[in-house]
Order: C-alpha cells, then sequence, then structure tokens
C-alpha cells in the first residue's frame, strides 16, 4: 500500500477552477479551539490546530456520553395540573407559577441526564525546528479535508486530515521533502476515565465515562514509507519517513455492542486501502452532498485569509464572499456531522473539547436541534434528516410515558431537552421546563421532509406514525377557555421568556400561549393533511380538522405586535433571545406578508421591538431574525441581521458563537440556521407558492443559484444581475400545482416547459414530473 502514495497525498478534489469560497485558509496556527478547524463523518470528529512543532488534533465521538438511562415522570405532575389551570385562568399567574414549580416540576437528575464528552486527543510532536516560511491552514469544503503545509528552510511539509465516512477512520497523511525524512511521536490519550496501551498492531484508548455512561473505544496505528516506526506505550516513534499515515477509528455501545471489536474491524479495514482509492472514495461521497447545491454572489474580491475577510467586515465592509463562504461553510459543518444511523448534530455538532462542554452540548429540543436540520432539505441534504428521525423516534417511546403519567394524555410529549438516554420528563424550572412540545416541533420536520421529497413510503412508515402520536398529545393537552370558548393549550411557558404582572411579581407559563397555540395549529392541521395524503384515519383527521377549527389562534395587542401570552403582559427582557409568538412565520407559515398581512406587520412591530432591546444577540437568535425578516420579504433587513451575526457573533474559524465574548462558547445551531436563511432569501416555496427573490437585499445585486429545493419536489436554479433575474430553470421530480410569484421589481410572464414551447398558465402553472421549465419574467 505505502507505494501507492507517491504523489497523491495533496491532490484536492476540484483543483484550482473552485471559486476561492470553497475554502478557509489562514496563515498561521490556530491558537485556541475556537480557531481550530473541523473535519468530521458524522460519527468521529476532529478539531486540528496546525501546529508546526507540535499538533493537536482533538477528538469526539458523537455516540460518547456519560449518563444513562432514567425514568424520572412523577405522578404529582398529574395531580397539580387542573388547580395550576384554574389559576390561571381565574388571572392568578403568581399562584399557578408557584405551585406548577412546586408540584409539577423535578430536580433536575443531573447524573443520569449526563453529557456528551469528548474521546481524547491525538498528539504530534516532530523533530524539525527553524524557521517557518510559507505557512498556510486550509479548510477545503469542497474535499472534505483540512491541510497544513509550510517550509523549513529548502524542505516543505504537508500534512492532510481526512474523517472518511465510507471507510469509518480519521486518518492524516504526513510527508516533507526533506532528505532526512520525518521524525516524530505521535500519542493517543484521553485525561480521565480511560486506558491507553498496545492491541496487536494498534494502540487502543478504552474505558466508559465515571460514574456511568457509553463504553468506548478507539485504535491508532501508523505506517510509514522509507522510514522506522516503533511502536510505545500510547502510541508510535517515527524516524526518517519520506511519508506516513496515521489512522484513528472509534465506536461505543450506546446503539451497538462490543465498541472494541468494532473499532479494531474498522481499523483492519481502512488500512488496507490504498491512499489513492481512500481519498477518492470519500471525496466522491462528500461532493454527492456537496455540490448539490452552489451559490455565487457576484465577482470575488482580491483572496485573503478567512479570518482577514471577517476581521474587515466586522470593520464595517460589506463582502459577498464572506456570505458565500459562510454558506458553504454551514453546509459543510451539516454533512460531516450528520448521517442517519448514529446520534443528530447536538448544540456543538459534533465537536465538543472536554468532558463538560456547555450545556452537556445536549439536545435542546425547543428550537437548537431543529434549526440544526434548517438547510437539510432546502439544500439538497434530505438524506442527513434521517439522523433526526432516527433520534426523534427513540425519545418516543419515553415521550408516551412522560405524556401518560406526568398529563394523562395518550400520544407522545417531550420538553425543552434530551439527551441520547430517552430523556423527555419535566424539569428544572418551569421558565424553560414546563413546555411539553419538543416532539411536536420535531414531528413537523417529518413532513417537510414528505413536503419536499413526496416520498409516500416515509408518509406509510415514519411521518404519519410520529405526527399521530404528536397529534393525539395535542388533542388532549387542550382545553376549552372557561370565557371564550376556544381550544387553548397549556400550561406553557413560551420558551424561557417571562412577563412580568401588576404586582411587580414575574411569571412563565401560561393557558394558550402564542407558540403553543401555532404548534397545535400546524400539527393537527399537518396531521389530517398526511391522512388525506395516505387515504386513511379520515375519522381521525375530521377530529383534528374540528379541532383547528376551535383553536385561539395568534392575536394582535394594544402596541401592534403579536402577542407572546394570552394577555398583554409587559415584558421582563424586551430584548430576549427567543422570539417564540412568531413560531407562525417560520417555521410556520401561519403569517404570511400575501395572505395574512394584518399578521405580517404585526410579526414586523414584534421583530422592531425586539431589535431596539438588542435582541438577536446570540448566534441562533440572529439567524431566526434573519428567515424572519426573509419571510417578511425585507432583504435588506435580513441582510443587516446577517452582517450582525458576521460582525458580532462569528469566530475567526467561522464557527457560531453563543454570544461575543473573549472566551466564547461554539453552537453549531447559528451556523445551520443562517445557512438555511441565506436561502430563503432567494426562494420560498411555502403555501403552495413558489417564491422567486422574494428577499434579494440590494447587497446582492447579482448572482447566481443552482440546485434550491422547493416543497413538492422542485429543482430551481436562477441567475440575476441588477437585482433582476435573468434566468430561472425549474426541475420538476414531481408533479406539483404551485403559484409562482415574481420578484418585487418583476412580473411572470410565464413558464414555459423546454423542449414542448408549452406556455402554462402564467400565474399558476403545473409543473409535470421529470420536466424542465423555464420561467420568464418582465419589468413590472
Amino acid at each position: 500500500m505505502l507505494a501507492k502514495l507517491q504523489g497523491t497525498a495533496y491532490a484536492a478534489a476540484s483543483g484550482a477552477a473552485r471559486r476561492a469560497t470553497h475554502a478557509l485558509r489562514f496563515d498561521k496556527p490556530a491558537g485556541r479551539w475556537m480557531e481550530a478547524l473541523p473535519v468530521g463523518n458524522g460519527r468521529l470528529g476532529a478539531m486540528v490546530f496546525g501546529g508546526v512543532t507540535q499538533e493537536r488534533v482533538q477528538l469526539n465521538h458523537i455516540e460518547l456520553w456519560s449518563g444513562h438511562p432514567s425514568n424520572d415522570d412523577r405522578p404529582e405532575t398529574l395531580a397539580a395540573l387542573p388547580k395550576v389551570r384554574e389559576l390561571l385562568f381565574a388571572g392568578r399567574y403568581a399562584e399557578a407559577n408557584t405551585l406548577a414549580q412546586d408540584k409539577m416540576m423535578a430536580p433536575k437528575n443531573s447524573e443520569a441526564f449526563g453529557s456528551y464528552q469528548m474521546l481524547g486527543d491525538l498528539g504530534l510532536e516532530f523533530e524539525h525546528a527553524g524557521n517557518v516560511t510559507n505557512y498556510e491552514r486550509e479548510l477545503d469544503m469542497a474535499a472534505a479535508e483540512v491541510r497544513v503545509r509550510y517550509r523549513l528552510g529548502m524542505a516543505e511539509y504537508k500534512r492532510t486530515v481526512i474523517a472518511s465516512h465510507p471507510d469509518r477512520a480519521l486518518v492524516i497523511c504526513l510527508e516533507t521533502t526533506a532528505p532526512e525524512g520525518l521524525s516524530f511521536r505521535v500519542t493517543l490519550s484521553r485525561d480521565r476515565d480511560a486506558e491507553v496501551g498496545p492491541d496487536g498492531d494498534s494502540v487502543r484508548l478504552a474505558g466508559r465515562p465515571q460514574p456511568s455512561g457509553t463504553a468506548f473505544a478507539a485504535h491508532m496505528r501508523c505506517v510509514a514509507d522509507e522510514g522506522q516506526v516503533t511502536p510505545t506505550e500510547n502510541g508510535y516513534q517515527v524516524r526518517g519517513a519520506r511519508r506516513a499515515l496515521i489512522y484513528l477509528t472509534g465506536a461505543t455501545d450506546l446503539l451497538a455492542d462490543r465498541p472494541a471489536a468494532r473499532s479494531r474491524a474498522d481499523m483492519e479495514h481502512v488500512v488496507g486501502q490504498p491512499w489513492d482509492a481512500f481519498v477518492a472514495f470519500h471525496q466522491a461521497e462528500h461532493a454527492a452532498f456537496y455540490e448539490a447545491v452552489e451559490l455565487e454572489l457576484g465577482p470575488l474580491p482580491e483572496p485573503i485569509t478567512a479570518d482577514a475577510r471577517l476581521n474587515a467586515v466586522k470593520t464595517g465592509a460589506n463582502d459577498n464572499a464572506l456570505t458565500e463562504a459562510y454558506f458553504n461553510f454551514g453546509r459543510y459543518l451539516l454533512i460531516r456531522s450528520s448521517r442517519p444511523g448514529s446520534l443528530p448534530p447536538n448544540l456543538q455538532g459534533l465537536w465538543a473539547d472536554g468532558f463538560s462542554p456547555p450545556w452537556s452540548a445536549d439536545y435542546h429540543i425547543n428550537i437548537n436541534i431543529q434549526m440544526n436540520f434548517w438547510p437539510a432539505e432546502v439544500c439538497g441534504l434530505g438524506t442527513l434528516h434521517g439522523a433526526l428521525f432516527d433520534f426523534a423516534e427513540r425519545l418516543k417511546p419515553d415521550g408516551e410515558t412522560t405524556a401518560r403519567i406526568a398529563y394523562g394524555c395518550r400520544g407522545a410529549a417531550a420538553h425543552y431537552t434530551s439527551n441520547p438516554w430517552g430523556h423527555t420528563a419535566l424539569d428544572g424550572n418551569v421558565e424553560y421546563g414546563l413546555w411539553p412540545e419538543g416532539l411536536a416541533w420535531l414531528s413537523l420536520h417529518f413532513w417537510e421532509h414528505y413536503l419536499y421529497s413526496r416520498d409516500v413510503e416515509f408518509l406509510r412508515t415514519r411521518a404519519y406514525p410520529f405526527l399521530k402520536s404528536c397529534a393525539e398529545f395535542t388533542l388532549d393537552y387542550l382545553v376549552t377557555h372557561p370565557v371564550t370558548g376556544k381550544l387553548v393549550s397549556g400550561p406553557a411557558a413560551s420558551p424561557e421568556n417571562r412577563y412580568r404582572l401588576a404586582t411587580g411579581e414575574t411569571g412563565w407559563i401560561a393557558m394558550g400561549c402564542a407558540m403553543s397555540q401555532s404548534m397545535a395549529h400546524a400539527v393537527l392541521t399537518q396531521c389530517a393533511q398526511a391522512a388525506a395524503d395516505l387515504g386513511t384515519d379520515a375519522g381521525f383527521a375530521k377530529t383534528c380538522h374540528e379541532a383547528v377549527l376551535k383553536l385561539d389562534r395568534l392575536r394582535i395587542g394594544p402596541d401592534g405586535r403579536i402577542m407572546e401570552w394570552p394577555e398583554p403582559f409587559e415584558e421582563v427582557e424586551p430584548g430576549h433571545r427567543h422570539i417564540s409568538h412568531l413560531f407562525g412565520l417560520y417555521p410556520g407559515a401561519e403569517i404570511d406578508p400575501r395572505k395574512t398581512p394584518e399578521l405580517a406587520e404585526a410579526a414586523r412591530k414584534t421583530l422592531a421591538g425586539r431589535l431596539e432591546h438588542g435582541g438577536g444577540h446570540t448566534g441562533w437568535s440572529a439567524a431566526w431574525l434573519v428567515m424572519f425578516r426573509a419571510r417578511l420579504g425585507e432583504g435588506d433587513e435580513a441582510h443587516q441581521m446577517l452582517q450582525k451575526l458576521f460582525r458580532e457573533i462569528t469566530s475567526d474559524n467561522y464557527l457560531d458563537m453563543y454570544t461575543a465574548s473573549t472566551d466564547p462558547i461554539f453552537q453549531i445551531d447559528g451556523n445551520l440556521g443562517a445557512t438555511a436563511a441565506i436561502v430563503e432569501m432567494l426562494v420560498q416555496s411555502h403555501n403552495d407558492t413558489l417564491r422567486i427573490l422574494p428577499a434579494l437585499p440590494t447587497a446582492w445585486a447579482s448572482g447566481k443559484a443552482t440546485g434550491i429545493r422547493g416543497r413538492g419536489g422542485l429543482v430551481v436554479d436562477l441567475a440575476w444581475d441588477d437585482g433582476l433575474v435573468r434566468t430561472a430553470v425549474v426541475r420538476a421530480t414531481r408533479d406539483v400545482d404551485c403559484e409562482v410569484i415574481a420578484p418585487p421589481r418583476q412580473r411572470l410572464l410565464g413558464a414555459y416547459e423546454r423542449g414542448r414551447n408549452i406556455v402554462a398558465v402564467a400565474g399558476a402553472p403545473s409543473f409535470k414530473a421529470g420536466r424542465t421549465y423555464d420561467l420568464e419574467f418582465a419589468e413590472a
């Protein structure tokens, strides 16, 4: 195999022809974790620092968790539920909040809940010195490789790091032109709960988090060309190698047993692969996802390092190349952190340092994990959605227990956060904990996947059963308001936000919060439509439809804004990061500038109020605000919020920050939410419409986008100049009837079926499966 290394270690997937925005380049090593570069294969992940004499490759496995399953549901919750509702309906909010906290909530069982943990570190110590020149560190997002190169004297040194999904391994290739070759030491380590030692030709790291957690194992092996490799207790000493390959594999017992045996089998498989074949297989698998979509926002400026480009924007420059690169980076992160059959990306995706990352790097299901998958369908990555569906279905049995014990309801329910152990119970504070709609929100992702794919078998076997379970809980949790006679959901919080009463006291829960009502509307409506599409469960669909007609719907308050709670309470934190009462704007579709202009105007005022008081100060919140602006057709405002995200809440390596800080916390949801929002500014397809350039900002005067997906099975390619569409091509994978809405400055002339010269109805063409259409526009 080693003979095949010649001339292949630095072959990039796509060569120099690619736009520079498909790579992030730096001229120095990372000084801290938030400057390192990520690689991943959906299970194994690594952050590469790019040091010269010392290299740290920090390792993760998506399934490595402390904790254990635990049934924390309390019958006392159900006993207190009627009284809490009675107090809320009577306007005795302070008493209701106190009773709910005391009787409905349990203390969080932190030991059982556990935390995501790092796998360990792969360390490299090189025996070379001198003045470094021509240093470059690069994440090639198109090839899914991190590369490091530099010169010492006349010799060149190269390092390539790949995490391959097909071969289930992380591989580091080291090369040099130095006559004496490479001499270095490589070690595998973990600071706790693990042992490292020889295992045949490999070094094995194995252990289990204490006091409980997943058993894990990793194997490392090093082979070299023209050099000597000597095993050590925790790694290898290499001398005089022209090239060397370091392999790492890993597994846990979360989803399958015998992790050490599986890791070792993966090692034997990958070591037997020629390097050329390994790289080609990896790149082809990655390209099938990455090349599904392409975005260009005009001519590129002179190439500069990624951090310099970001810093220029932070000082006021407008650089569309940064938007392109950020968009490509978001897609890269989802591709490299999500694969069906394993866990979905958590709060930090696949990449987290240490043994107690912020918020345990858990699965917040009151927006964060959902936002992680907002780009999946629109960017042609619907297959990757499977990891979220797998996770949701793993939660469902525990959610059924929670629904029955805590609420006396059918179906399934879960709350603000979860983990791989099936945590669905109420715990913590009512402010964030008493919100039983986590699974309901996840159910909408099943429906969205069906809308984009029109996969009837998926709808029958996976989406509808999950939707129905959430609809059953929703129906049972709704109660009739004693004054209005409308159906309202509760008690529930408007996630993580609070109100102030006239007495000065604060509260969190209410009956019929805007988000709860929008969620009920979405779940019941979509479940009924799913049953109709399948031709099944007509009686249940009728029940859902009748409940929708009785729902209390979104209301506009005296100040002209969407009411977050059933009364126009004073907000304790007017710039709060959650904007849950606009769920009906996105990801819902209740609020539509064309169909509900009054609600749209109230949503604008709601956003203005949030921003006036500092809203959008977290990365994910800023991304959500970009999406809201896009749905409202406010391109320049969406662009301004995107620039705020770049300027204030993006680290030098383009990872999203929770908030601006000298010691920032990484959250992947901001990256992924903003990626989806960029698409939403260009194409929208909700409410049976196809909207072309609905929120194009002035700054994006010219550009093109290919491969954008629309609901119903549409694929859209666009090119525009001076803010006007020049070409618009729609490919239909299914029969679709929808209204085409032209950009604000244009009108639709017609849809011409390519090869047949048939003019479809100008406003609402019927797209036929397997056919391609040209949309023609004229200036309005």
